[in-house]
């Protein structure tokens, strides 16, 4: 197994707005129990989009793998949000699930935790030349260190060394991220985020801004497409927390690449490439003919498995470049807040 995880796409804990208090002055309240952007990983190979190769269409459902003696109703969870995004954006794979977890006070069985690592292995290193004396101790780090640490973790990584390159989504301590009083409980939305990864990685190359951003955006529109939300639950305090970005001289164009952007950029990690990022998706569907998500869908990504996301997003929004739209966006980040909740309800399913 290699020295480094592999490359994945995360959805970091800190992410997560637990709830929104409106007074006088508005409060937001973050969750911060998650992947930070010092843990996004990639392999040897570099990039995560060096060698890609796409995910293929199949109806299969996802394959999941659960330790034993976790509580099945976080599977449950994740496999609702993981079956409303794949129902939306379309089924991809092979894409393998796997679920570790411990609630507080109890014991981490070994027997199970060996169980588990064996599945695991015997996964990942069929049809390679790797061999499960390599891969224990890159299992141990990615599933058992976490779990007793008691963090949570969400992440996509891709498996290259297949034939056919295989989407792995990893759960960890999924209980961490569950509160009675949410809406939609949590895990429901970390399902629908990576999901939506799955897809992204089977269209093409994009920017780490429209990576996160979209799944983030998912995140929102998703929910509200069944009556269960309305985006600007998400999008509002998301929107809050991009403005308050302390250095007027960053934005998503610099966060094209998250592992070859500079420590000063990188340190926004979150701000720009997943709240500006979802909220340039936002923009990107407004400023298009027809201010459809389907359209987006069904239009923008195909075209940029067509002729690349460069030449797509100019395309799309009726731009000159991606020059102009970053831009445009600039101009639409700097407007009231109101105006610029305004174009939600003008973008159409």
């Amino acid at each position: 197994m290699p020295s480094h995880p592999p490359a994945r796409i995360d959805r970091p804990g800190d992410m997560f707005i637990h709830h929104l208090v409106a007074t006088a002055i508005i409060a937001i309240s973050l969750l911060l129990p998650g992947c930070h952007q010092s843990e996004h990983h990639v392999d040897e190979q570099g990039s995560l989009w060096d060698g890609y190769e796409p995910f293929v269409p199949m109806d299969e459902e996802p394959t999941y793998h659960v330790m034993e003696g976790y509580d099945p109703q976080w599977q449950e969870y994740l496999r609702e949000g993981i079956e409303r995004a794949r129902a939306y954006w379309g089924s991809y794979g092979p894409t393998h699930v796997w679920i570790v977890g411990a609630e507080d006070g109890d014991s981490i069985d070994e027997d199970a935790t060996e169980a588990f690592l064996d599945e695991y292995c015997n996964w990942r290193t069929a049809g390679t030349t790797r061999t499960m004396t390599e891969c224990r101790p890159h299992a141990q780090r990615q599933f058992l260190d976490v779990l007793r640490r008691g963090d949570p973790e969400a992440y996509l990584s891709v498996v290259r060394e297949t034939d056919v390159h295989m989407a792995e989504l990893v759960f960890i301590n999924v209980h961490e991220w569950y509160f009675e009083e949410d809406v939609i409980p949590d895990p429901v939305l970390r399902g629908i985020h990576e999901y939506t990864h799955v897809f992204q990685q089977s269209v093409g190359r994009m920017p780490t801004w429209m990576m996160e951003g979209g799944a983030l955006f998912s995140e929102a529109w998703l929910p509200s497409l069944d009556g269960r939300r309305s985006p600007e639950e998400i999008m509002r305090p998301i929107m809050i927390i991009a403005r308050d970005i302390d250095d007027p001289d960053v934005s998503i164009a610099d966060m094209e690449e998250i592992e070859t952007a500079p420590e000063h950029v990188a340190k926004y990690y979150q701000e720009l490439a997943y709240y500006s990022g979802a909220w340039a998706t936002v923009f990107m569907v407004y400023e298009s003919p027809t201010r459809s998500v389907e359209a987006l869908r069904d239009s923008f990504y195909p075209m940029v498995a067509k002729i690349g996301w460069e030449e797509a997003l100019p395309r799309y929004v009726s731009m000159d470049s991606t020059t102009e739209f970053y831009e445009q966006f600039e101009v639409f980040m700097d407007l009231p807040i109101e105006e610029q909740l305004a174009i939600l309800g003008e973008i159409q399913p």
